[in-house]
């Protein structure tokens, strides 16, 4: 009997479990197919993907919230794909305002969408804000893939405010735990970084190793997007090192796959590059003649700050074909263009653009005028240098503000594990004293069990002897 009772309740705990674990399994959000079909292939054909999430939006209000989450944060990656940061930015701002105070894996992805979006709109210090709660909150919940991910923008964001050696260390680590990882997505994301930050530092020959790794693993993946980012810095890389050729050649496949997937963003880089690199091997006309075509483009980049550039590109190449008065109304539509720039984050080209304007103003004769421009672009120069040396400060201050902080925390954690101890320990004793207390009230009552056993079993005792006796004397 008791062996069947026990296969009973055992019976009873695995019907409970598998209870909870269905329960459990649907508590996980079902995604319809279109929604799926999104996620595996918004990295292969995001136009197409946009399509699909833009059939579907109508039904946006009839959906729970967690589907609407789930379509945000499709919707984000694939703007992501196709340049569209500013809506990225809006779509990631949405869905994090749809979270709340929810923290998760779905959480660090937003994160890491809204920095990127800002950080292609050269909000860096806002972009490296969400970038870094992102590293810490996968870090917490040991999700290594997003963890790394989180990890190469925040080296992106150090490469770009000139922290090469804090870059290139969080980017090495980064390599080393996507090995160990053997994620090909990663792999190929930290081989593009490391190759842009090795352009950064000047290794050009190195940096086209890594990017040749990467081009490799998004060919494998089939993602022609990332590949298409990867070309664009690997042309760049030929030109600086003066190798024509190669940085045509890759330009011109960059060109040919923007073309394939109907890339407006990259057909307009694959001109501004061709252009770039034609002015650079002093091939003037044809300089000007790509650059002419990639305007055409322009427009849909939406980017006062690409716009900026791209007009001061222009105006180099007027400089050189002697076309001064061309070149300064193009220099004149870089600077109107960057004033629009809400950041502070482009300081050093509006150097850049008063260095090229007090050139102009001296080859006009205008020397004055150049004087004027040059001594505006030293103030500015040091300035700047004088603004990072006030902010290295104020890090270092806030540094030892932090440690300061960090140090009182631990003393206070220490004292709250102290005091748990102790509370621990005064728990365990009052539980003891209740155990000897309940042992010696067991005993007491056996013992008087066994008194009572004894009293009674003498007392019969006494009656059978008495009781004999009578017996006795009445038969004599």
């Amino acid at each position: 009997m008791k062996q069947k009772q026990y296969l009973r309740s055992w019976g009873t705990l695995l019907s409970l479990c598998f209870c909870l674990a269905f329960s459990l399994q649907a508590n996980e959000p079902v995604l319809p197919d279109w929604l799926v079909q999104v996620k595996q292939q918004k990295a292969q054909q995001p136009e197409q993907m946009l399509l699909v999430l833009q059939q579907q939006q109508a039904s946006y209000g009839e959906w729970n919230a967690e589907l609407q989450v789930q379509f945000l944060l499709q919707l984000c990656d694939v703007y992501e794909s196709l340049g569209k940061h500013q809506q990225q930015q809006e779509v990631a701002e949405r869905g994090l305002a749809l979270l709340g105070e929810r923290r998760d894996l779905t959480t660090i992805d937003f994160w890491n969408n809204l920095g990127f979006a800002l950080e292609m709109q050269s909000q860096y210090q806002q972009a490296l804000h969400y970038y870094l709660q992102a590293s810490a909150l996968a870090a917490k919940l040991k999700a290594e893939k997003l963890h790394i991910e989180a990890d190469i923008n925040i080296a992106a964001i150090y490469s770009i405010q000139d922290k090469f050696q804090e870059a290139l260390v969080l980017l090495k680590s980064s390599y080393d735990r996507a090995v160990l990882l053997k994620d090909p997505e990663i792999l190929a994301y930290v081989n593009a970084e490391l190759g842009l930050l090795y352009v950064g530092l000047g290794f050009d020959k190195e940096a086209i190793d890594f990017m040749e790794k990467a081009i490799e693993g998004y060919d494998a993946l089939g993602w022609q997007k990332d590949k298409m980012d990867v070309l664009f810095n690997l042309a760049r890389s030929y030109s600086y090192l003066e190798q024509y050729d190669k940085a045509m050649q890759s330009y011109d496949q960059l060109l040919q796959l923007a073309v394939a997937q109907q890339d407006q963003a990259n057909l307009y880089f694959a001109y501004l590059g061709l252009a770039s690199t034609s002015k650079d091997n002093e091939k003037l006309d044809a300089a000007l003649a790509y650059i002419e075509k990639a305007e055409q483009y322009l427009p849909g980049l939406q980017s006062t700050y690409q716009n900026s550039m791209h007009h001061y590109e222009k105006a180099l190449i007027y400089r050189e074909l002697g076309q001064i008065s061309l070149a300064s109304q193009e220099l004149a539509q870089a600077e109107q263009s960057l004033s629009k720039e809400e950041n502070n984050a482009n300081q050093s080209n509006q150097l850049w653009i008063l260095n090229l304007k007090a050139r102009l103003e001296a080859d006009s004769g205008r020397y004055q005028k150049a004087y004027e421009h040059l001594d505006q672009f030293f103030k500015g120069y040091h300035k700047l240098r004088n603004k990072e040396h006030e902010l290295s400060v104020e890090k270092l201050r806030l540094g030892f503000d932090a440690e300061r902080q960090q140090a009182q925390n631990e003393l206070l954690a220490k004292d709250n594990e102290l005091q748990a101890l102790r509370l621990q320990e005064a728990e365990r004793k009052r539980q003891n004293q209740w155990l000897w207390i309940g042992l010696f009230g067991c005993t007491s009552l056996v013992l008087l069990v066994l008194l009572l056993w004894q009293l009674a079993r003498r007392q019969a005792q006494l009656q059978a002897q008495t009781l004999e006796k009578q017996q006795s004397n009445q038969a004599g």
